[in-house]
Formats: structure tokens, sequence, C-alpha cells
């Protein structure tokens, strides 16, 4: 009896076995095909995910406004033997300038000195030529002496009224500035300038993508990058050029004419959509 019990729960154990085993493999096997079916749908939609539908647009907006600061430096340059008396006549000649621009009305916030230097002066002691023929002597040449030192004093001036350029320029002269020179023109605040030229070259972009849409038959959705690039440059009509009398010699020459020009502010702007 023991046995013929014991020989029954051994089949009916196998066959458990047997169950779970099937079970295991059909799971197994369903498992399998699901991720095999998610791998193939991946594999189908990845190019797409890849290369986006996107297209790229760019337009340019220009402005042009008119100057309304100038800049320029007036310099002095003094030498003398001594490094006392050369600072002295050169303290005293930029003090003129600087007092003549403030009763001219210029800022005392737009008058800055950019330099102050002082540079020794040297001069070399060289042998007499030897006449030939005889012996000529043997000589040594000695090393350079300072024979004087040279000052150099620049002061920047910022003028606001353009119409006193021209005065202006002919009084730092006249009250001591042998130096005159880096006459440039520019605005203040080119905020405004800048703002302008950025909205015509998105306007001009996106008309052009509105275009290429319609031409190509599709239709624009979101924006997905924007870039912008933006100069700006003084434009001359004339040429400048000082020639006024440094007081190094001769008369004085008249005020020279100088003109402020115009200057162009651009703006390049580049704009990716997507599309479908």
């Amino acid at each position: 009896m023991n046995e013929n019990t014991n020989g029954f729960e051994k089949m009916i154990g196998a066959r458990n076995a047997s169950r779970v085993v099937a079970l295991g493999s059909v799971f197994l096997a369903v498992l399998i095909l699901y991720f095999t079916v998610s791998a193939v749908k991946l594999l189908k939609t990845r190019p797409e995910g890849e290369l986006p539908r996107q297209i790229a647009v760019s337009g340019e907006g220009k402005t042009t406004v008119k100057p309304d600061i100038a800049v320029f430096t007036a310099g002095v340059v003094a030498q003398a033997a001594k490094v006392k008396d050369a600072q002295t006549e050169n303290t005293k000649k930029s003090n003129a300038i600087i007092e003549f621009l403030k009763k001219s009305g210029v800022d005392e916030k737009d008058i800055k000195t950019t330099e102050y230097s002082i540079y020794p002066q040297y001069q070399s002691s060289y042998p007499p030529p030897c006449v030939f023929p005889g012996p000529c002597p043997m000589t040594t040449v000695r090393p350079p002496e300072i024979v004087s030192y040279q000052v150099r004093q620049t002061i920047e001036v910022k003028v606001r009224d353009l119409g006193k350029v021209d005065d202006l320029l002919d009084g730092v002269v006249s009250a001591g500035a042998n130096e005159v020179g880096s006459i440039t023109f520019k605005m203040d605040d080119p905020e405004a300038a800048r703002v302008a030229a950025r909205k015509e070259a998105i306007d001009k972009a996106k008309a052009k993508a509105q275009v290429l849409a319609d031409d190509l038959g599709i239709r624009l959705k979101r924006i997905v990058s924007y870039n912008e690039e933006g100069s700006g440059y003084p434009i001359y009509p004339m040429a400048m050029e000082y020639a006024k009398s440094s007081g190094l010699g001769g008369g004085a020459a008249p005020a020279p004419q100088v003109q402020p020009g115009e200057q162009e502010v651009t703006a390049n702007v580049t704009i990716v959509y997507e599309f479908r």
C-alpha cells in the first residue's frame, strides 16, 4: 500500500513539474515576442526621430543713423634736458587745454587722460674716422648717454555737440596741443538702432519662411532655434585731415572741416522651424 502511494505521489509531482516547465516556456516565448515587436516598432520610428523635419531661414536688417558724439585725442609732447622741466612744460600746456575745453562747454566727465609717459632721450658717441694712410688710434665706443627727457600726455575728449568739433580742434592746438588725431564719430546709445535692425531682420526671415512653406506645400510649426549676429561701422563721406600747425614753425592754418557722416547698423538672424 505504501509503495503504491509513493508511486502515485511521484507521478503527480512529475506532472506538476512538467506543467511548470511548460508554463515557463510559454511565458518566455511571449516575453521574447513582446520585445521583438517593440524593437521592430522602435527601428521603424528611429530614422524619423534622428532626422527631424526642420527648415532654416535667415534675414538681414539695416538701419542708418547719424552719430551724436565725436571723440578725438589731444596730445602734448614736451622735451627738456631735465625731467622736471619737461614735466613742468607738459603740465602747463595740458592744464591750459583742459581749461579751454571746460570753458567751451565740454563736461568734465568727457575729458580723460589716457596716457602719461616719460621717455629718456639717448645719444651715442662714436670715435672720429680714421684717415688713411697712417696708424689709427685705439678707441672704444662709449655707451649711449641720456641727453634729455620727453614727457607725453594724451587727453581723450568726447564732444556731445557736433557743431563745436571744428572749433575745439582748433582751440586745443592754440592752447598747446602738438598732437591731435583719432577722430571718430559714434552713437552714445546705439541700442535703439540695433533693435530696429533686429526687428527688420526677423520680419524678413519670417516672411521668407512662409513663402518657402507655401512653395513646398508644408506647414510651419514651432521655432526650435534662433541665432543673431550684428555689426555697425562708421561711414565717412569725406576724408578727415587735420592741417593745423603744431607750433613747431609756420603760421596758423584754418580750422578743419570735419563731417560726422552716417553710421550703418546691421543685424543678421537665422530661425529654424519645425514643419509637417
